[in-house]
């Protein structure tokens, strides 16, 4: 049997790992490209690569190792430090006469050891690693990123690239992450476009996969030195539509009628109608207010204020979230009455949000179908702007980049007193 399979013009070793050696190789089969197109040298290639993987095969056998993927990397890294590119000797017998013999005479030369050998010899193949198998691997390369954040925040950070992930596969299968073409990327844009098309989705949701799918991808290849253009593959990913729905505002009229009038919010309990008066008049997210923890709650200071920083479980969605908001109206009542914070909802935001979401809509306290909580916080915007507020000042309240060089201390804590004064929810 020469254990041959030809795509699209091109020959690879391809055979299934067998029940021998399940134990010490996981993978279901070895595909490795032979990078020719011809059949006659293929079958030649195909010999020794099997040769060599029964060899490989009847190691792990005898000394009880199992097959490593990182050995590959570790054995590139080797070869460039000594001064050279990593090239597996079945594939560097084919190259120029000069190349090997300059190998040789570099060992010969100096006192190395056998891992050293190794690498400037080539011993291990490139991992042929799936679609399937790149998640745990790209999760493990991404620490850094979750890094204080709650295992609720982890799990919303992971499950939409696990998504992502996920439809990717169901669209174009399995395939090895070399074997990834620009065709591939297109065909699972094109998937999304169906979608748009012919289902309820927008153009945002799509986008976010298709650059999940992107970050997942490279950050693997990068790690494991797998040669992947990706530059070309996943060149023009967006797909450029007007049609993101964005969350509309409470007028404030409505907000002082209707949704903060405490009779129609009697069914609520004390922390979660108090968290809605805070949420209105800060503009603070709900994580933001579940996360404070009581000397974060300034009521006797001299301006009284809540201060919003970065913890371990806590941590803000980005930099520009550290700040302090002076309290006013609603929501320095609300403190008032909660001066601990909100302890029944410590690391559980979405349970806040959806106690009040399913709470004001059961009660019709939303003007739209499309309102939520959240809109509160477009509405608190809303209101800066109207009051003509410096960017500076906007961006200090919401917690948003300001795009300009930031020198100086920035908005006092008086100046945004100042400004909250003038949006404060109240009657004329």
């Amino acid at each position: 049997m020469d254990y041959l399979l030809s795509r699209k013009g091109n020959y690879y070793y391809n055979r299934r790992v067998p029940k021998t050696f399940k134990k010490y190789d996981p993978r279901s089969r070895v595909r490795i490209s032979l990078n020719t197109d011809s059949r006659r040298l293929a079958r030649q290639l195909a010999v020794e690569k099997n040769a060599q993987l029964e060899a490989y095969w009847i190691s792990l056998l005898h000394t009880g190792e199992k097959h490593n993927e990182s050995k590959y990397k570790a054995l590139v890294d080797r070869a460039q430090i000594l001064g050279f590119t990593y090239c597996h000797n079945s594939l560097l017998a084919l190259q120029p006469l000069k190349e090997i013999v300059s190998r040789y005479q570099f060992l010969e030369q100096q006192k190395l050891n056998e891992k050293h050998v190794e690498a400037v010899l080539g011993s291990e193949e490139k991992p042929l690693i799936r679609l399937e198998d790149i998640l745990p691997k790209f999760y493990e390369l991404s620490k850094e990123k979750l890094i204080d954040k709650s295992p609720d925040q982890i799990r919303k950070w992971k499950n939409p690239r696990a998504l992502a992930l996920k439809n990717f596969i169901n669209c174009i299968g399995n395939k090895v992450l070399t074997e990834l073409t620009r065709l591939d990327i297109v065909a699972f844009k094109n998937w999304w476009i169906d979608l748009i098309d012919n289902e309820n989705y927008v153009s945002n949701t799509a986008n976010k996969q298709l650059v999940n799918v992107k970050t997942i991808v490279t950050t693997v290849a990068d790690h494991y030195n797998l040669d992947i253009n990706a530059e070309h593959i996943f060149k023009k990913l967006e797909i450029k539509r007007d049609d993101a729905r964005k969350r509309p505002p409470f007028s404030t009229q409505f907000i002082l009628d209707r949704l903060l009038v405490p009779e129609n919010l009697k069914g609520l309990n004390v922390q979660a109608r108090n968290a809605l008066y805070a949420f209105s008049e800060t503009g603070a997210c709900i994580a933001e207010l579940v996360g404070l923890l009581p000397e974060d709650i300034r009521l006797n200071a001299e301006i009284p204020h809540i201060v919003i920083v970065s913890r371990k479980y806590t941590s803000q969605k980005t930099k520009y979230r550290r700040r302090e908001i002076p309290l006013v109206g609603f929501a320095l009542d609300a403190f008032k009455e909660c001066p601990n914070g909100f302890t029944d909802y410590v690391g559980k935001p979405d349970t806040l949000s959806a106690t009040l979401n399913s709470y004001l809509r059961g009660n019709n306290l939303f003007p739209t179908e499309d309102h939520t909580v959240y809109s509160l916080r477009h509405s608190f915007q809303d209101r800066l702007l109207a009051s003509k507020a410096l960017d500076r000042e906007q961006a200090d309240l919401m917690g948003h980049k300001f795009e300009r060089p930031d020198y100086g201390v920035g908005v006092t804590l008086a100046q945004k007193l100042e400004c909250l004064e003038k949006i404060r929810i109240k009657s004329e």
